[in-house]
């Protein structure tokens, strides 16, 4: 599923226009006359009241459609105008003009005093549609207008967003002071970013995408540049009859350190799990009776330790001489920040060629040495962060990321020209050029572990032949579908990363019934 920029929905409405003969108005009767259709058939019931709150551009011009269908449909309806009537744009005034004629009731609301008189209103409505800002708005809400949205807030009915809630910028996610907390969100020809980057999905509840006539030939001329996977069974080829460990990966693991020994485990254990032919762990000399007891599936091998148990950095020549014949690598679950270790991993990944993902303390080890990134530079890595470790990475603030992570995430991308997958309740992956949103799972995934977990199916799938950029989303898929699908069992708070492990075939389990 295709996701928009506000700039690049403006682009396809311009397209469509220019290119099809398809008018603007009719575009807008198409939006609102369907988002009334999903707001009779799933949302409202027969005796429902209905308060249509609109602005004055074109996003009260798809209210006003709204409006008047639902009240021609027989519903009690009343549209409040934000706003004067001579700050209509050409739409939105058009339509406006066609429901004044009608009997619906019309309410203006420009001042202080008059939103008072929408407070003593607002408690006879079952359903408020919010159709103020649209998709354009940025910055912060003011005056009567926010004080609008506070009261909107304070409803108890169903408030059904036009697009998307007002105050929530469709690029960012952001809200700058104040938004409509909707329970729906009806948004026009595809999800746009502020939809699933927080706090915006938070605002916008269940979002239904309606079709309003863009034609697949303008997707095709100017592809989107964001998609949000919904399947992943077109990724997994079928397996040969005649094939051997071989055919399904040799992968190699540098992890674990004394204390974070569960952190190789796990993402050994789920390497397995998704499908590696050939798993080899590579570790800290003092541990290997640990996973020697705990992985009988998979191999290890023992190399120089510091006198913490973790991997020295003299054990770098030896690590990148049995790595040579991998066909992908995973380094940091568990590996520690030992000054020599961070050493190690900077070097190691400064002088390896293979496909690799990069978790944990192995992003860690560049925090202090950002200037070795330089050296990574167009290798086939993926890097693995959650907020808190990008942050170290790009040395930003966490509350600044947040404020545009999706511009912060494809720079470091872009710059790089590596993956990167920021971990999150909406997961980002980005190359150069490709953004893919991951929205499955759920907050039983706040354990640690899962980080490990999702390391271990990347590395697997890069070993089975994946790109860097669908291992990443389909691995991030992977471990979100399961956290799903085990929530029902378990609930967020006992679904455990070994759950997630011992599960995570059945979010492969393709074609079977």
């Amino acid at each position: 599923m295709f996701v928009l920029s506000p700039d690049k929905m403006k682009n396809y409405d311009k397209f469509t226009i220019e290119n099809f003969g398809l008018e603007g108005i009719v575009l807008m009767e198409n939006a609102g006359k369907k988002a009334a259709e999903i707001i009779e058939t799933n949302l409202i019931k027969e005796d429902n009241s209905i308060a249509v709150v609109c602005g004055t551009g074109n996003n009260a011009g798809d209210g006003f459609v709204v409006a008047r269908w639902l009240f021609n449909h027989g519903y009690d309806v009343c549209c409040f105008v934000i706003g004067n009537e001579e700050k209509f744009s050409p739409s939105a005034k058009k339509n406006y003009g066609i429901l004044d004629k009608l009997s619906c009731e019309i309410v203006f609301i420009s001042n202080d005093d008059a939103v008072e008189y929408f407070a003593n209103e607002l408690p006879y409505f079952d359903v408020i549609a919010d159709a103020m800002f649209g998709i354009g708005l940025k910055g912060k809400i003011k005056g009567y207008r926010k004080k609008i949205i506070e009261l909107i807030n304070k409803h108890i009915g169903i408030k059904v967003a036009i697009d998307i809630p007002s105050g929530v910028n469709a690029e960012t996610g952001e809200v700058a002071n104040v938004a409509v907390n909707s329970d729906f969100t009806l948004t026009m020809a595809a999800l746009k970013y502020g939809h699933l980057l927080f706090p915006g999905r938070e605002y916008s509840g269940k979002v239904y995408v309606i079709d309003i006539g863009i034609s697949p030939l303008t997707y095709a001329e100017n592809p989107p540049e964001a998609e949000v996977l919904e399947e992943i069974e077109s990724f997994f080829p079928s397996r040969k009859s005649n094939s051997d460990k071989t055919d399904y990966g040799k992968i190699a693991i540098i992890a674990g350190s004394a204390g974070l020994t569960g952190a190789a485990i796990m993402a050994s254990k789920s390497a397995l799990e998704i499908g590696s032919g050939l798993i080899k762990l590579i570790h800290p000399r003092s541990l290997s009776p640990i996973f020697e007891n705990s992985l009988i599936e998979i191999m290890s091998k023992t190399v120089n330790e510091t006198d913490s148990q973790t991997i020295s950095f003299d054990a770098l020549d030896e690590i990148l001489e049995f790595t040579k014949n991998s066909n992908a690598i995973a380094i940091g679950p568990g590996i520690s920040r030992n000054e020599s270790t961070a050493r190690f991993v900077r070097e190691f990944l400064k002088q390896n060629t293979k496909l690799t993902v990069i978790d944990a303390d192995g992003i860690n080890a560049f925090q202090d040495h950002l200037e070795e990134l330089k050296y990574l530079n167009g290798k086939p890595y993926i890097f693995t962060p959650h907020i808190r470790e990008f942050s170290r990475l790009i040395d930003l603030p966490v509350e600044k990321i947040e404020t545009n992570l999706l511009e912060h995430t494809r720079k470091f991308a872009k710059k790089y020209n590596v993956i990167i997958l920021l971990k999150g309740a909406t997961s980002v992956i980005c190359n150069n050029k490709e953004t893919t949103f991951n929205v499955v799972g759920n907050p039983g995934l706040s354990t640690g572990g899962n980080g490990d977990v999702l390391t271990g199916i990347i590395v697997s799938l890069l070993g089975q032949g994946f790109s860097e950029y669908d291992a990443a989303r389909v691995g991030s898929f992977i471990l979100g579908k399961t956290a799903d699908i085990l929530l029902k069992d378990f609930g967020e708070r006992s679904l455990t990363p070994t759950k997630i492990i011992k599960n995570l075939y059945k979010s492969m389990q393709f074609g079977v019934h």
